[in-house]
């Protein structure tokens, strides 16, 4: 199981604020500052702060434990799946498959999208039909936010220049040179769900393929099947 990059790069911002914060109450004491108030507001923030790191680190140790006691169960075999795709993390893929749980529930990519709210909304009222259309947000909050995280981390880019996924990051560039880049990140969602539904559905890896060789590989089938 890949290590958890996307939490990491949260924790280690954490991690440089905390040793700010820490070297500025050193400071504090070298230069004499003598109001309690500030001291005590200070320390009170660093113990907070190692209380629930140390919280966090106990939860992640026990999530770990219980996907290692289950192995060989269907659903902690999913979130080894969903863990190959690029841009997701293992708390991320434990956070999706435990808003969607049972994945026979769904049978198509669209059941997905309106689990996850990313369905799309027309205000209509009367006679009146909107032009604008907008993520419904009917469904899983948390969920929804998970696959947010996957479509940044998925456009990102790497030291070389190259894409986390070329592929959908050629697809944002292309999307926000002609819409918002909010609207751009919502298309690149619904790759995300669909690319989870793919995985989950095939029970197999993710593979990194050009759109092209994905339409191939699936008319294969279907040529044969004729």
């Amino acid at each position: 199981m890949k290590n958890i990059k996307s939490f990491t790069k949260g924790l280690a911002k954490a991690s440089e604020r905390y040793e700010k914060l820490c070297a500025a109450a050193n400071a504090a004491k070298t230069f004499g500052c003598q109001i309690d108030s500030i001291y005590f507001n200070i320390f009170l923030t660093l113990d907070l702060v190692e209380k629930l790191d140390s919280a966090l680190d106990s939860i992640l140790n026990r999530i770990r434990q219980l996907i290692t006691f289950n192995k060989n169960e269907k659903f902690i075999q999913q979130i080894k799946l969903l863990n190959t795709i690029p841009g997701v993390g293992f708390l991320t893929a434990v956070t999706i498959m435990c808003e969607i749980g049972d994945f026979s529930a769904f049978r198509n990519p669209k059941q997905l999208f309106a689990y996850f709210g990313l369905d799309p909304e027309v205000n209509e009222s009367g006679k009146f039909v909107g032009t604008q259309l907008h993520m419904s947000k009917r469904g899983s909050r948390i969920a929804r936010r998970a696959i947010f995280a996957v479509a940044l981390a998925s456009i990102r880019t790497k030291r070389n220049g190259e894409g986390i996924n070329p592929y959908l990051r050629k697809y944002y560039e292309l999307k926000s040179g002609q819409k918002p880049k909010m609207v751009a990140i919502g298309a690149v969602m619904h790759k995300v769900c669909n690319i989870v539904f793919a995985v989950l559905r095939d029970e197999k890896a993710f593979e990194l393929r050009s759109p092209e060789e994905h339409c191939k590989q699936y008319q294969r089938p279907a040529l044969a099947a004729a």
